[in-house]
């Protein structure tokens, strides 16, 4: 764009900087106004504007659980050599029999508590327990697990289900307890080990009747 004589307003053109009446050659005024980030050396953000920044802070990761750092064990322990080994002193405990017992077995514990209905099933999850302890003879974690499963197990019954067979408390409120203080808290332990695989329920009122046939729970 030139005038009448023919010189290039474009170059000529000026600029009030900012309204103060200073008039400046308009290619100079928006070299100002524009942010130049060549060869800075700065900390932080090299923008030319307004920055926004989002923090994200994670939560701290949740310590892994007794049980989920013995499955964990458990998967690195498949991979070594198998030896033949006995029973950990830990499990023994269950899987002896207790002594001077009237009532024993697991049928003979069922029908006296007048739970014959039950024994179809809690036969079969017993043998699975039982079938899976002597596939890992070999193995302590596995005791180990298995121990600690039937030590919780065991407590909470005598803890939060005995008193209430002794008080003559109605079978539905037996097996509701057993369900939400025993069986229930377990299963959720155990669904959290990345490593364990297994169907959780079977395994843990299988293992109650486990104890039960061997006279270590009663239900009557």
């Amino acid at each position: 764009m030139t005038n009448d004589d023919g010189k290039d307003l474009t170059k000529n053109a000026l600029a009030d900087l900012k309204g103060s009446g200073t008039l400046i050659p308009l290619d100079q005024f928006n070299s100002l106004s524009s942010a130049r980030q060549t060869e800075n050396n700065v900390q932080g953000n090299m923008a030319g504007r307004d920055v926004n920044e989002v923090h994200i802070h994670l939560p701290p990761e949740k310590p892994k659980s007794q049980l989920s750092r013995l499955y964990s064990r458990l998967a690195a322990e498949a991979e070594g050599d198998k030896t033949l080994t006995a029973y950990i002193s830990q499990l023994e405990i269950f899987t002896r029999q207790v002594e001077n017992e009237k009532v024993i077995g697991l049928e003979g514990k069922l029908v006296a508590a007048g739970r014959s209905d039950d024994l179809h099933m809690a036969m079969a999850m017993k043998e699975a327990v039982f079938a899976g302890i002597r596939e890992n003879l070999f193995s302590p974690t596995y005791q180990r697990i298995a121990a600690t499963l039937m030590g919780k197990i065991h407590e909470a019954f005598h803890t939060e289900i005995k008193p209430l067979i002794r008080g003559s408390a109605p079978r539905s409120d037996i097996d509701q307890a057993v369900n939400l203080r025993v069986i229930g808290p377990i299963v959720a332990e155990l669904e959290e080990c990345p490593d364990f695989d297994e169907a959780p329920i079977p395994l843990v009122r299988g293992m109650l009747y486990f104890l039960t046939g061997n006279c270590h729970v009663s239900w009557h």
